[in-house]
Formats: C-alpha cells, sequence, structure tokens
C-alpha cells in the first residue's frame, strides 16, 4: 500500500502541466446523441424477464446465468436511459455489468468483492476501474493513476474521442480540492469502448476516497449507418440520392482490363466536423459497397480507395471482370455514417476507493 503524504506535501510532478480544478462543476448538458429509451413494467418479472425486455428494447445482447436470473426483479421503467434502466437492475439484484465481444454484448453477474464506480450520460457509461497510488521517492512526489473505462450503446458509431478527460471538479472525501493533468489527445476505437487514464493529485493521509471526480470528454460520433440503395444502373451516370442530408452519388460504372471499376462520391453536410489529414481515413471505417446480383448474390470488391477531404468523399471499388453490373437486375449498396457530430460527455463519479 503507497503511503499518502499529509496535506502540505503537494510538490509539483516535475515536467507535467497540472491545472488547478475548479471548485463548482458545470452543470452537465444532455448528450447530443439521444439514448434508447427503456418503457418496461412488470410487477413480478425476475431478473430474466427484465434483461430479455431491455435487449430486445435495446438490440443489445444481454446474459444472465440461469439461477440469477429467477431473483425477484420488479420492474417499472418509463422512457429510462438504457444504461440507468441497466445499473437499477443491476443494483437491486446484486449483480453487476460486464461487457463482452468488444461491448457488443452484456452480461449481469454477481458483483462478489467489486467495487467499481460508475455513473451514465445518454448513451454513454463511465467506470472507475482502477486506482494506483505511485510514491516518486528521489523527487518526493506522490499521485494517483485513475483508469476509467468508457462504453456507448453498439449501435453508435464512435470515430474519435479523448484519451483523457478534462476534469472541472475532484475533491477527497473531506472536500479538500484536487489537482489534475490536463493533456489533448484523440483516440480512435474501433469498439464499442475504449479506456482512459489521468492523474490526480493532492489525496492525502487523511483521504479514504476520492469524493468527486467531475469532467468531460469530446466524442466525435454519428447516430447511426446510412444505406443507399441504387437500384437500376442500367441509366445514364451519375445518380445520386440523399439521406439525412447526406449525397451519395455514383459517379460511374467502367469496365477496365482485368476489372469493374465503380466510382463514387459522398457529400456531407458544411458542420461535418475538421479532421486532420492523418485522421480522415478514421472515419471511413464503416463505410462498405456491395454490387447485388439479380437474385440476391452480394459481391464484396477486390480493392478500394476511399479518400476524404472535409466533407467531401471520392472513392473507387474495384470488382471481379467476371460479373457484369450494367446487366439488367443488378444493383448498388452502399453504407456509410449519417452525418457527424462532435459534442462533450459530462460526467461525475463519487466515492471512489483509494488505495
Amino acid at each position: 500500500m503507497t503511503a499518502r503524504p499529509s496535506r502540505r506535501f503537494l510538490t509539483p510532478f516535475p515536467f507535467v502541466l497540472f491545472a488547478t480544478i475548479a471548485s463548482v462543476a458545470t452543470q452537465p448538458t444532455s448528450p447530443t446523441i439521444a439514448p434508447t429509451p427503456i418503457t418496461f413494467q412488470k410487477a413480478d418479472a425476475t431478473l430474466g424477464d427484465v434483461a430479455v425486455a431491455l435487449s430486445k428494447a435495446s438490440g443489445i445482447p444481454i446474459s444472465v446465468p440461469p439461477v440469477e436470473g429467477r431473483l425477484k426483479c420488479p420492474a417499472a421503467f418509463a422512457g429510462v436511459p438504457f444504461w440507468d434502466a441497466l445499473e437499477q437492475t443491476a443494483k437491486q439484484t446484486g449483480m453487476k455489468i460486464v461487457l463482452f465481444d468488444k461491448g457488443t454484448k452484456v452480461g449481469l453477474e454477481p458483483r462478489g468483492m467489486s467495487r467499481e464506480v460508475s455513473t451514465t450520460s445518454g448513451p454513454f457509461r463511465i467506470v472507475a476501474k482502477q486506482v494506483i497510488g505511485r510514491a516518486l521517492l528521489d523527487v518526493g512526489v506522490t499521485f494517483h493513476d485513475i483508469y476509467l473505462e468508457v462504453h456507448w450503446e453498439p449501435r453508435i458509431p464512435v470515430f474519435r474521442i479523448d484519451t483523457q478527460p478534462r476534469i472541472i471538479k475532484a475533491t477527497d472525501d473531506h472536500g479538500v480540492g484536487l489537482t489534475a493533468t490536463t493533456t489533448s489527445a484523440s483516440g480512435y476505437p474501433t469498439e464499442a469502448i475504449t479506456d482512459m487514464k489521468m492523474k490526480v493529485m493532492g489525496l492525502t493521509r487523511e483521504s479514504k476516497k476520492i469524493g468527486i471526480l467531475a469532467g468531460e470528454f469530446r466524442v466525435t460520433a454519428a447516430e447511426k449507418i446510412l444505406t443507399f440503395k441504387f437500384d437500376d444502373l442500367t441509366g445514364k451516370m451519375p445518380v445520386s440520392k440523399t439521406q439525412n442530408e447526406v449525397i451519395a452519388s455514383v459517379k460511374g460504372i467502367t469496365k477496365q482490363d482485368k476489372f469493374w471499376e465503380v466510382e463514387l462520391e459522398l457529400l456531407y453536410p458544411k458542420n461535418h466536423p475538421p479532421f486532420e489529414s492523418f485522421e480522415e481515413q478514421k472515419w471511413l471505417r464503416d463505410n462498405k459497397l456491395q454490387l447485388v446480383s439479380p437474385d440476391g448474390k452480394p459481391t464484396n470488391p477486390e480493392s478500394e480507395e476511399p479518400a476524404a477531404s472535409g466533407r467531401r468523399v471520392v472513392a473507387i471499388y474495384r470488382f471481379p471482370v467476371t460479373i457484369n453490373p450494367l446487366a439488367k437486375g443488378w444493383s448498388l449498396v452502399y453504407e456509410t455514417p449519417s452525418p457527424l457530430m462532435e459534442f462533450k460527455v459530462p460526467f461525475e463519479l463519487r466515492n471512489i476507493p483509494i488505495p
């Protein structure tokens, strides 16, 4: 166990910039992307009944051990956000929330000795997973590493997220103010879950917990994936369709020596979030084009070259020469994110145990 110094021992950590945390946290604001609302009421429900109802409403598979599934769990949810409903269910039955398959599946398991602290914010859930105290004896500095797990409803494609939250307010369990590092960096998750880490200074021998850890982090995400279907490829090109302010245009389909080449262009709304040049490919990860034969059989491209420049995307897809997409009955299906939004997710964690 790492010893904690007295309150007067608060020497700054060398070569790292720290910001004093404001004494009053900002009021949480609603996330731009709304959570899935849960409406379910059954006075004699079991945990298994509630899990089935939440899974059906959210589209997220929820598993429960057979024995615990028979636990009584009367439920009354009226438009409650999914994670809030699941948190209430877990607390009521002495269970904990466990994630599987990159955050796309959820399990409810007996809580046991678990001491994790969590909170929800719209379609996001933030969990304090680990606290490690460190003492750098050669420079006389003590600090604590706080590890957070952030996950969200898998239906939401998140393309960019802060790797460290901005802390607005932090105190120990006696109300003593703490300080935290301030850095700015982004991660590009390909799953429905990511980790965050920060350093907190100012905990003393009298501190038993982190009483309040409140902050926010930036997210760039879309509400859903759009599907564009072009049923007639024999007509004059280009041909365009619009969904949710996104314009998809098939510029041309031409036969080359060894492949068919499909050129496609996307135009997003003017408020499309800015990306650095090295980030542009990150938000194209879910773009997918297929050619579909008259009998409904899809063909995937052999190669693709998507390129983004601001809100405009130009993509070249190459298909095997053995098919003929310009024949009658062929269609083209293209998947791409709905308009991207950048917003901040506020959170507040309370009573985090410390070593």
